[in-house]
């Protein structure tokens, strides 16, 4: 974007994730002055919206943050990413129905974050709490809130930037890390075509005792990222820390939990779910687990887990401050061939808004160019 005249051409970012304060933190740290840059997000505040599940960030992920971020957030990175204690492996264990380990990978283990900055090693990572990240990537980022993107304008000279309460931003470049939902990827490629996997997910955080995640690390044999594989096209996936985030009466410890199933079992057996109706799909999902798992360890710890989420309001106070009501999801995926190729312009897609992922898809990847989601 080089410039004939004096004019310091304006970054517009639309979206405060993860994605979207990443970039603007790289803007700021690798190209200094010669951008302004202005970043708005639909939400009122920061504690407007649930901020999401546990995610793994690999060795190459935690290089690209460190890369994006300014020394102040990555003083702040361990209140995200605690430092491993020694029970602890950062990896991830396969197993089948029964809990029988298919698959472990190997894992260096790392004292802190800094240490996994500069390894060499693929498998090293850390499972980190999203909803802190997102609070300390806000360190020293100036966000208009409640500006909610409608769409935008280009211009010869420039594009602007079209929100719902009628105002709008002009720049040289505008960002959209606005989400899987996107409304600048809708008006970039209408005729992209989204890919139905036929695979119904329910995705949950839940805080649980320090005695079903002791049971949870013995199948498991302690690694944090724990995926089984049903006999009838159904699995689970889980992320946790086994660092206390609650300390009442027992100590409990935070839990990304999620069952997939094929879609055709609720076809075929007519079953109608209110989704938006937190309690009937959780009821659903444990009689799915019942269905489709034999009685032994690792489906009463699944029937468990399920159980403990909680049927009440977002507005109520729950273990992690704010709450996103369970329902069922399709996994659906981006046909990245109904995209025709375009021109380098002003337009430019990130992180969900992007690859369209997700929950289930997202636990996990890099900043910047995959989106932690």
């Amino acid at each position: 974007m080089e410039k004939t005249t004096d004019k310091i051409p304006t970054i517009l970012i639309v979206g405060a994730g993860i994605g979207g304060l990443s970039f603007y933190h790289s803007v700021r740290k690798n190209l200094g002055q010669k951008f302004k840059v202005k970043i708005f997000e639909r939400e009122t505040s920061p504690q407007d919206r649930w901020q999401g599940y546990n995610l793994f960030i690999n060795r190459k992920g935690i290089t690209s943050l460190f890369y994006c971020t300014p020394v102040e957030v990555q003083a702040r990175l361990p209140e995200a990413m605690p430092d491993p204690i020694p029970k602890e492996k950062h990896s991830i264990t396969i197993v089948d129905h029964v809990g029988r380990c298919l698959l472990s990978l190997p894992q260096y283990k790392a004292k802190n974050v800094y240490e996994i900055e500069s390894l060499k090693h693929d498998f090293a990572g850390i499972v980190t709490y999203r909803n802190i990240l997102r609070d300390v990537l806000l360190e020293g980022v100036d966000i208009q809130w409640g500006k909610k993107c409608v769409g935008y304008e280009e211009s010869d000279d420039g594009v602007w930037v079209l929100f719902e309460d009628g105002t709008r931003e002009f720049g040289d470049l505008l960002i959209g890390a606005d989400g899987i939902n996107s409304p600048i990827r809708k008006q970039k490629v209408p005729d992209l075509e989204i890919f139905d996997l036929g695979v119904a997910g329910v995705d949950v955080d839940v805080a649980i005792s320090k005695d079903l995640a002791e049971r949870l690390m013995s199948i498991y044999g302690n690694s944090l990222l724990q995926q089984s594989i049903g006999r009838n096209g159904d699995s689970s996936f889980s992320i946790m820390r086994f660092i206390p985030i609650d300390q009442l009466d027992v100590p409990r410890y935070r839990i990304t939990f999620s069952y997939n199933y094929p879609t055709n079992l609720d076809i075929k057996d007519n079953i109608l779910i209110d989704d938006n109706d937190p309690n009937s799909v959780i009821k659903h999902t444990i009689s799915r687990i019942k269905q489709s798992r034999p009685p032994c360890e690792l489906t009463d710890l699944m029937i468990e887990i399920f159980s403990l989420v909680p049927f009440s309001h977002p507005g109520e106070k729950h273990p992690f401050r704010t709450y996103n009501p369970p329902r069922r999801r399709q996994l659906r995926d981006i046909n990245p061939l109904s995209v025709p190729p375009w021109n380098d312009d002003r337009i430019v897609l990130l992180g969900d808004a992007a690859h369209a992922m997700t929950p289930r898809l997202g636990l996990g990847r890099r900043p910047v160019d995959q989106g932690i989601t």
